[in-house]
């Protein structure tokens, strides 16, 4: 059986951009495969950022985002993504940096032995169910209220492998 990781912001990153007026330019329903058409190819998101904010590259706070360095190998990975366009723009310290909203496909892939908090949406303790899994190697979990991107082991050890920062992958229990 495959291992799988959750894909994640690495939380030592505590200073990271915070982007301004979110719903302005995207309803958060849209973010995913069916209803991507209705999210423009490119977004742009002032931030809230200080001189030594640090800019990783995977910010998964507000919005799951990925950096232009990322995005290459996601693409290699999980070739049907929808990616859309989103600079980052400090008007304060004048400096952009680019980053893409990924569309990953959707999977209902928790098991019955998962745990949710109080509110039964949001996911504590996920057990992924193997045989929903299929073949691939980067998703999101459908069932989750907020993203929850899942990588199998090739991709997971490909991230590693090169020079990325702020991601953290946390192992997933399989059932």
């Amino acid at each position: 059986m495959m291992d799988y990781f959750r894909l994640r912001q690495d939380e030592r990153y505590a200073d990271v951009p915070m982007l301004c007026d979110i719903r302005q330019q995207l309803d958060v329903r849209d973010i995913c495969p069916k209803r991507a058409h209705h999210i423009m190819d490119s977004l742009m998101f002032y931030v809230d950022a200080s001189k030594d904010t640090a800019y990783p590259d995977v910010l998964d706070q507000q919005l799951f985002l990925v950096s232009d360095k990322l995005k290459p190998l996601i693409e290699l990975y999980a070739p049907d993504t929808i990616f859309k366009a989103a600079p980052l723009v400090d008007l304060v310290h004048e400096q952009q940096n680019n980053y893409y909203l990924p569309i990953f496909e959707e999977v209902e892939a928790l098991g019955s032995g998962t745990e949710y908090y109080n509110d039964q949406r949001t996911v504590k303790k996920p057990i992924l169910q193997a045989d929903r899994l299929g073949n691939r190697r980067i998703f999101g979990v459908k069932e989750s209220e907020i993203p929850f991107i899942v990588v199998r082991l090739d991709a997971a050890e490909s991230m590693l492998r090169r020079d990325f920062t702020g991601l953290k992958l946390e192992r997933l229990a399989v059932e």
